[in-house]
């Protein structure tokens, strides 16, 4: 079993953000995955990952919670969500872990395509080869049967 890494849990937050994007995220998707989250959203949102909902996006947007997320918010100790979504250079860190995730991929699959060619490439050495053998062997056939014919 292999061991999480913080960029292996940011990555699953950010493709998170990334579904619902343009679309503001209240409290709890970057949040989820990573341990300190005051802390990851305040240098997420310094490198330009994230970015927050000015103050009135955020009341406009807490006015469309429901009684049961204002519920679990209270529950959780928190007066409100802190609304955030992905910026630019977010979208481009996401995308760019994407497309590392397939060439990962990719990579193994063309290793085991690169083995099976090696072992085809045997294969038809040998499929050769006997072609030959079997040609060599009907040839001598026909001489010996030559000879006899022509005695």
């Amino acid at each position: 079993m292999t061991e999480e890494t913080t960029f292996g849990q940011l990555k699953k937050g950010l493709l998170e953000l990334l579904r619902g994007y343009p679309s503001y995220r209240f409290f709890g998707k970057i949040e989820y995955y990573l341990k300190e989250s005051r802390s990851s959203l305040k240098v997420l949102n310094e490198d330009g990952i994230i970015e927050f909902a000015s103050k009135k996006e955020s009341r406009e947007l807490n006015k469309k919670l429901t009684p049961k997320e204002w519920e679990s918010l209270k529950a959780e100790g928190k007066k409100e969500p802190v609304w955030y979504r992905l910026a630019p250079r977010g979208i481009d860190l996401a995308i760019s872990m994407i497309n590392l995730e397939y060439s990962e991929k990719m990579k193994g699959y063309s290793k085991q395509t690169l083995d099976y060619s090696k072992k085809m490439n045997g294969f038809t050495i040998a499929i050769i080869f006997l072609t030959m053998l079997t040609f060599g062997l009907g040839l001598l056939t026909f001489i010996i049967q030559l000879k006899n014919f022509i005695q």
